[in-house]
């Protein structure tokens, strides 16, 4: 199949059938229509698809279900848009209810012709209702940048193909909008030989239509390949399931952990590199001058943006161990999804053949030289944001819980927090990612019986004054949580975008910023004199650390305040980053 890189739709729709191939599949039943023409002629020109063609969409559907009992493998069914898809529907509830994997690939209209009276333009969102495992609409492929739209189509394919074959397997239906032209550019590009296989980062593999078995073979091929990686853990609440088989993992490979706190897997592990300050030493020419071949995720989508990045620009070999099948990876970088649990993480290290000892040795060297620069600044400045994330996984007791609020708090912990000896309990909202119930969700937390910290900006901190008052309410019984709030005088995470500076000041004040006409202290002390909890405003790690390491006496709701100079915090995070930058210079690269 010869196609022009310019031809979006042809491109998109190559990247889709590999994908399906790739997960497993064999046969695609296709009915005739104009609108799917770019899907119809890429499954029938792609190689490891038999293409069955049928004009009638009702019998089609059936026909494909019992080429899906028959096989054991999700059959493809293809159509045009219009009630040519709904004439799938009675097809697609029997296999909804008898576990038949289907991939209905609907092709539609674009979405400014939907609702103008455009002919074979009906809504096909969630056309088949709750009958499906899952639903997607693609992109109009000339939306997106040809090496994204060929990413995104075949994780999309992989996904659809797991979502149809898993543990409860069912049909799945993908939505696909194509704009005119619909024919391919390349004339009788159609005739010629197959395409070759698109590139590895493209294709995804889901260990084989099996669960363990295929799963620990995938990871132990995957780590054995791949040679040098980093094991990547993301926000979870219950990452201490997870614990002992990442670190089994960890030691069989030889690869340091890049944890967020918020993975509850940021703590000391006997013969693992665990780094701190991950988030600042991807951000180096360090960590460029040599990338690693693999990254291995569990958790869900990590907070820090430099780890992405870093990812996005090598594009090195990635493996999501994702046992809630959630496909949390918006850069499209994986290319092994396994949905399986920590119990195959560890059966996978025990079959492993063992480290080498240097490149982790490198990561925790480079990590220490960042940590080393970080406590250069800090130690020797007024109490900023950094400092306060900081403080806090120095001071917290054990046995302790610590809740992060969105926008700068969670990124700050996540970047200046330390591994411990003692685990620490991190949560934070990053399902929505939103600043709203937080001190609430807090509350929440301790009122399960741990004593609870919660760090807050002073936007999300007004968001959530309800929930404050509500947490000192005693009945049915008092609970511990200590509020700190770092005011920096509104959001000012957003002078750290790039439209800082460019944006008319004013505007971006009034409408990014929004700094409140008073300050949380004031706030907090009106408050705290009304209804009876504890205040306190402090200015220093010193007076910081003995709030927060002090035996609290007795249960009950106390307000910790601390003042900050948002062009003064601005300024020293871009001097720490600077300070790691040249810390990092002298630490050899990382190769093994």
């Amino acid at each position: 199949m010869q196609i022009s890189e310019h031809d979006s739709a042809y491109v998109a729709c190559r990247s889709l059938c590999e994908g399906l191939v790739t997960a497993g599949v064999t046969d695609a039943v296709v009915c005739p229509g104009s609108r799917s023409m770019p899907l119809a002629l890429t499954v029938d020109a792609t190689a490891g698809l038999q293409t069955w063609v049928r004009i009638d969409e009702r019998s089609a559907g059936f026909f494909a279900l019992g080429l899906a009992k028959g096989s054991g493998k999700p059959t493809v069914l293809v159509c045009t848009s219009g009630t040519a898809a709904a004439n799938y529907l009675p097809a697609v509830v029997e296999a909804h209810y008898s576990g038949v994997p289907l991939v209905v690939l609907t092709a539609d209209r674009p979405p400014e012709l939907r609702g103008w009276g455009a002919g074979q333009a009906i809504d096909q969102h969630s056309l088949y209702g709750s009958h499906v495992r899952w639903f997607c609409e693609t992109p109009v492929p000339s939306e997106l940048p040809p090496d994204r739209a060929t990413r995104w189509f075949a994780v999309a394919a992989a996904r659809a193909v797991q979502q149809a074959a898993g543990l409860n397997p069912g049909p799945v239906h993908v939505n696909l909008p194509f704009r005119e032209p619909l024919e391919p550019l390349e004339p009788n590009g159609f005739a010629s030989s197959p395409a070759p296989p698109l590139p590895m980062r493209t294709r995804v593999d889901t260990g084989g239509l099996g669960e363990s078995a295929g799963a620990v073979n995938a990871l132990v091929e995957f780590a054995e390949r791949r040679g040098r990686g980093v094991v990547v853990a993301g926000p979870m609440h219950d990452g201490d399931r997870w614990v002992d088989a990442v670190a089994e993992f960890c030691r069989a490979t030889g690869w340091p952990l890049l944890a967020e706190p918020c993975s509850q897997l940021r703590r000391e592990l006997d013969g693992v590199v665990v780094t701190d300050h991950h988030d600042v030493l991807l951000r180096t020419a360090w960590a460029d001058a040599e990338p690693p071949g693999a990254v291995l995720r569990v958790g869900g989508a990590p907070t820090c943006k430099s780890l992405r990045l870093w990812i996005e620009r090598h594009r090195p070999a990635f493996a999501l161990v994702d046992p809630a099948r959630s496909w949390t990876d918006a850069s499209f970088n994986v290319t092994l999804h396994l949905g399986v649990g920590p119990d195959v993480l560890a059966e996978a290290a025990g079959q492993l053949s063992g480290p080498g000892a240097g490149w982790a040795r490198r990561w925790a060297e480079a990590d220490a030289r960042a940590g080393a620069a970080i406590d250069g600044v800090l130690d020797a400045e007024p109490l900023q944001e950094a400092g306060v994330a900081r403080q806090l996984g120095r001071s917290l007791p054990a046995g302790h819980a610590l809740y992060v609020s969105n926008s700068m708090p969670v990124r700050d912990v996540d970047t200046y927090l330390r591994a411990r000896p003692e685990p620490l309990a991190a949560h934070a909202s990053r399902g929505a990612s939103g600043i709203d119930g937080v001190i609430s969700a807090a509350a929440g937390v301790a009122a399960s019986g741990t004593p609870t910290t919660v760090l807050v900006g002073d936007l999300a901190f007004r968001h959530d004054l309800g929930g404050l008052v509500g947490a000192f309410d005693p009945a049915p019984a008092p609970i511990d949580l200590t509020v700190v709030v770092v005011d920096n005088g509104g959001g000012t995470i957003f002078s750290f975008l790039p439209a800082y500076g460019v944006v008319d000041a004013d505007a971006f004040d009034r409408l990014l910023t929004t700094p409140p006409a008073r300050r949380s202290a004031e706030l907090a002390g009106g408050l705290a004199a009304a209804v009876g909890f504890g205040h306190h405003h402090v200015a220093s790690c010193a007076q910081l650390h003995d709030l927060l390491a002090a035996t609290h006496s007795g249960c009950g709701v106390r307000v910790i305040t601390i003042d900050i100079d948002p062009d003064a915090n601005r300024d020293q995070h871009r001097r720490l980053a600077a300070a790691v930058e040249l810390a990092t210079a002298g630490a050899e690269p990382g190769s093994q």
